[in-house]
């Protein structure tokens, strides 16, 4: 009995021992900031942006939105996350969602998509795929250009990664320079773990079941 309890003890210390959590950080590379540079849905899609995991855990992806064709229907996007920098790559989480009918053809709207923690290679190259039927909502992209010359107006605001697409719009800089980022922002982390302290408790709490369990055999030899 003396052994249950104190096993029990042991058992409720462990289980309470608290953990550190786990620092989320967020990368936000915005390169067309007025939100009128946008492609279509699906006219130029699937679009994707590949990037470069900087740490383990993916807990959200965000894109910026507008809405290019109003009276069309609002129909849901696949998510995908892909393994490589490619539209080709191998699909290793896949999700739907819809956008809000709230967003306009005049501002640029962040969506958020929450993963759950989706496990990264930290340095690995990945990309995120959108697809859907609809040609309401575009994608906001940069670097801007100036509509009467073509010129661009801005330099590469992600050297991580790029814009994709499936059909290639503005091939005067997009397709050749590689500079195109879709505006976008990703969450990550590194999963929690145990603070200091905890690793005592947790130990000292296997040390009290360990000392029971000998003075258990201790009094069985004697009896």
């Amino acid at each position: 009995m003396k052994f249950s309890r104190l096993a029990a003890m042991a058992s409720a210390v462990a289980l309470t021992a608290a953990a550190i959590p786990a620092a989320a950080t967020t990368l936000q590379v915005i390169s067309g900031p007025t939100g009128q540079r946008a492609v279509t849905f699906p006219a130029f899609g699937p679009v994707g942006q590949s990037f470069t995991a900087f740490d383990s855990q993916i807990s959200s992806v965000g894109f910026q939105f507008n809405a290019l064709n109003p009276s069309a229907a609002n129909s849901s996007f696949t998510l995908s996350l892909l393994a490589g920098s490619a539209l080709s790559g191998p699909a290793l989480f896949t999700t739907s969602f819809t956008l809000p009918t709230s967003i306009n053809n005049l501002t640029a709207t962040w969506f958020d998509v929450a993963l759950p923690n989706w496990a990264v290679t930290t340095s690995q190259s990945y990309t995120f795929a959108l697809s859907t039927s609809s040609a309401r909502n575009g994608i906001v992209l940069g670097p801007e250009i100036n509509i009467n010359t073509g010129q661009v107006l801005g330099g590469d605001a992600y050297t991580g990664g790029t814009a994709l697409f499936t059909n290639q719009p503005y091939q005067g800089f997009c397709q050749t320079s590689g500079i195109c980022d879709l505006n976008f922002r990703i969450t990550a982390s590194s999963p929690s773990v145990p603070e200091p302290a905890s690793w005592a408790l947790m130990i000292g709490g296997f040390g009290v079941v360990g000392a029971a369990m000998r003075r258990r055999r201790t009094a069985a030899a004697f009896a």
